[in-house]
């Protein structure tokens, strides 16, 4: 099966596969207070990040902190 005719439903019925859906996944979880220094280091980071404008960029200096 190439990917242009790959269907989720039909793959479901040939596998006799059944398809869960969970709302509110993350709704259990509790909010955490974001520290001073993360808070520090993406008010310095993001500015640079995005003048440079690479996805190198915006991974190293706001994602990955």
């Amino acid at each position: 099966m190439s990917y242009s005719d790959f269907n989720v439903k039909q793959v479901q019925k040939d596998f006799d596969l059944e398809i869960i859906e969970k709302l509110g996944i993350f709704s259990e979880i509790k909010n955490v207070e974001i520290s001073d220094y993360f808070t520090t280091t993406l008010e310095e980071n993001i500015p640079l990040a995005v003048s440079i404008n690479t996805e190198k960029a915006k991974s190293e200096l706001i994602i990955s902190n």
